[in-house]
């Protein structure tokens, strides 16, 4: 009893992290829906692209073994979905534990994790090194930040067919923008190079969510934008 009075309490001084009152699906739980907040999420999304890049970037790797790495992964992930939308008693645990940042419909479907890893992957497997550690980038960033100013914002700005806002189409476009120009400036590229390029990432990045495919965002934001900056990429010899 102690417990659940302070769950509550956690969600009434911090509805942005810890969501409104009222279990979903019978879950003894604050689960989010898409139109939330959701900072811890955005955190997590953030923080796993982060260490995805920094780990191929900076460890030596080959992208072959990288890509396997993340295959072992993948497959772990997927036997964990699977596991837990098979058992219900496994899925309340996994849901209690991580419910900070999962959404409600992620209760009887596959998270979004499988679609990050799935994304990433491939990102290492096709592209050269720059631009999959890019294309990584803009899903990490990229992509919570255009969230994060469309549910703040959104409202007061022209939404697309797809429900996406264009401020926040707007601010993931300029977070991709920054990532390009900083990582193209620390590699010694010329300034009109890197301004052009940055200007194509910022672009690529920030509307590949508007791309008209039934897939999540976490899957086409990389692949769409990683193919947009190595064509780029090729034009301008970088």
């Amino acid at each position: 009893m102690l417990k659940r009075t302070a769950e509550i309490k956690l969600s009434q001084l911090f509805p942005a992290v810890f969501g409104s009152l009222g279990g979903i699906a019978g879950f003894p739980i604050r689960l989010h829906v898409r139109t939330d907040l959701h900072l811890a999420r955005k955190l997590w999304h953030a923080s796993m692209g982060t260490l995805i890049a920094s780990v191929y970037a900076f460890s030596g790797m080959s992208a072959s073994l990288t890509v396997t790495i993340m295959a072992c992964f993948l497959g772990a992930d997927l036997l964990i979905e699977t596991a837990r939308l098979r058992i219900p008693a496994l899925n309340e645990k996994i849901m209690k534990n991580m419910g900070l940042f999962m959404r409600a419909h992620e209760v009887d479907r596959m998270s979004t994790v499988a679609h990050f890893i799935a994304a990433s992957m491939l990102a290492v497997a096709i592209f050269p090194k720059p631009v999959a550690l890019l294309s990584i980038l803009f899903l990490a960033y990229g992509d919570p930040m255009a969230s994060l100013f469309g549910i703040l914002y959104g409202k007061y700005s022209k939404r697309f067919a797809s429900g996406k806002s264009l401020i926040g189409t707007l601010a993931g476009i300029g977070t991709c923008f920054l990532i390009t120009f900083v990582y193209l400036k620390s590699q010694g590229q010329p300034d009109s190079t890197v301004f052009v390029l940055s200007l194509l990432g910022g672009l690529a990045g920030g509307m590949a969510e508007l791309a008209p495919f039934d897939v999540d965002d976490n899957f086409t934001i990389p692949v769409v934008s990683g193919f947009v900056m190595w064509l780029a990429f090729m034009f301008f010899g970088v």
